[in-house]
């Protein structure tokens, strides 16, 4: 397996979104003809059978020439900007940045051998490079390494008080991306810049060093940055873009992983059971749970999408997994309306609640259909919504307040029905309105249905 860095401190640990990787014998190609990559290989091959080197490791100036002109060996990055300094992770020891960090790859990663005064192939370097998984150790570690090189340079840019790293978090924005989304430069850095801590020399310089920085990982294959032709109607100037690569995915995501951040592969999160599928959502941003739901449910077809749904959910102290249950099997409620009038009618509190909840917002019923349903089955939604609450931390009072005028009443009203019920949050959410509720009446209202919920439920009683 490729080797990964010690792991960032800080990064964030909210699940990367749902990712589609090559196959790795693709990812391997593509990594063997990366500039870097290439050069490197065909550096060693250059120096067999043997090539005379001088006390510093470096074969002498005519020979470097030789074989910059030889290879054709360039580097046509992003050139640093003033005041921009441009890490060197070896220093440039023969003049020419061409060849020396080709060169330097190459001894570091065996690809050759420097001994005696001569430097030479490593005996078995073609066995290797035609082998998919040494290709892709070896492009794993000049990736890690050059991610490594620049994380100092933007480290120092940081104010004391951030915690996360510049560096992790525009690995992280790119990786989230959509694939093949091209992000503008401006977009990451107001992205990596959202508290005012630091100087406006510092964020002058960060453009400067991240143009830069992209264009060594572009030497690496693993972004595609630059300015896009001008367009004559929006003048000269053009946006500066940058672009992870289906390899550059690879890459970052080897790096989340080593940092401890949870980065499902989309083929594997298809297999998902519906619990952990569910429990996972909340981990997700905005767009990786777009991709995760997408994905989920498109591996099912939507009769089963409810079925897998429905049997995790109707439980006590998981009201937070119907809520996810009701947004997923929203977006394919479009097939479902007669099943979901069906376990509305189930009996079954919970899952009547759920039911309820995405046949009001699913736009398929008129007025007069919405009406019918929340007549029915609005004591069992109320609960829901202010279960919900509860479970995250909301102030009962607050909540109570904000809530539409007359819902309130609504479990009052039903007080007696809900003590009795099955649904599982329904002695939790008496309880909560009997302690915390303002109005003395319907407080001691609540706490006599929460006392009679308490003694159906020890006598194994309840009236659905």
């Amino acid at each position: 397996m490729p080797s990964h860095p010690t792991p960032h401190r800080g990064l964030p640990q909210c699940s990367a979104r749902p990712a589609a990787l090559h196959p790795a014998a693709r990812l391997a190609f593509t990594a063997s003809h990366s500039p870097l990559y290439a050069n490197t290989l065909a550096l060693a091959r250059w120096t067999g059978p043997a090539v005379p080197v001088t006390a510093r490791g470096i074969p002498e100036l005519s020979l470097v020439r030789e074989a910059v002109e030889v290879l054709a060996l360039q580097r046509d990055g992003e050139r640093p900007g003033p005041g921009v300094r441009r890490p060197d992770r070896f220093g440039s020891p023969s003049g020419t940045p061409a060849f020396d960090l080709p060169w330097w790859e190459a001894v570091r990663l065996g690809m050759l051998e420097v001994r005696s005064g001569r430097a030479r192939p490593a005996p078995d370097l073609e066995e290797r490079s035609r082998d998919p998984d040494q290709v892709l150790r070896w492009w794993t570690d000049m990736f890690e390494t050059t991610v490594e090189c620049w994380r100092g340079d933007l480290a120092a840019l940081e104010p004391d008080s951030t915690d996360v790293g510049l560096l992790p978090r525009v690995l992280r924005v790119l990786y989230d991306a959509p694939d093949r989304c091209r992000m503008p430069l401006e977009q990451l850095t107001d992205a990596l810049l959202p508290e005012p801590g630091l100087s406006e020399h510092a964020r002058s310089r960060l453009p400067g060093l991240l143009r830069c920085m992209f264009s060594q990982l572009g030497e690496t294959g693993a972004v595609r940055a630059g300015r896009l032709s001008p367009v004559p109607e929006r003048g000269p100037g053009s946006p500066y873009l940058v672009r992870l690569t289906p390899l550059g995915r690879y890459g970052v995501r080897g790096i989340l992983l080593a940092s401890g951040v949870t980065a499902p592969l989309v083929e594997d999160f298809a297999k998902a059971d519906a619990a952990t599928f569910l429990d996972s959502l909340s981990s997700f941003s905005d767009d990786g749970r777009l991709i995760a739901v997408d994905t989920w449910t498109a591996a099912r077809a939507p009769a089963r999408v409810l079925w897998e749904l429905s049997r995790v959910v109707d439980g006590p102290g998981l009201v937070l997994r119907r809520r996810e249950a009701a947004r997923v099997i929203g977006t394919v409620c479009s097939e479902l309306v007669p099943q979901l009038r069906s376990m509305a009618s189930s009996g079954r509190p919970a899952l009547s609640a759920l039911a309820a909840a995405v046949l009001v917002n699913s736009g398929m019923l008129d007025q007069a259909e919405v009406n019918a349903v929340l007549d029915q089955h609005a004591p069992w939604v109320m609960v829901d919504i202010t279960a919900t609450a509860l479970a995250e931390g909301e102030d009962l009072v607050d909540f109570l307040s904000g809530i539409t005028e007359g819902l309130e009443s609504v479990i009052i009203d039903n007080a007696d029905l809900l003590a009795r019920s099955e649904h599982p949050d329904a002695l939790r959410v008496l309880d909560a309105l009997a302690r915390h509720h303002p109005d003395p009446g319907t407080a001691a209202r609540a706490q006599e249905a929460a006392d009679l919920a308490w003694a159906c439920r020890s006598r194994g009683r309840f009236r659905r």
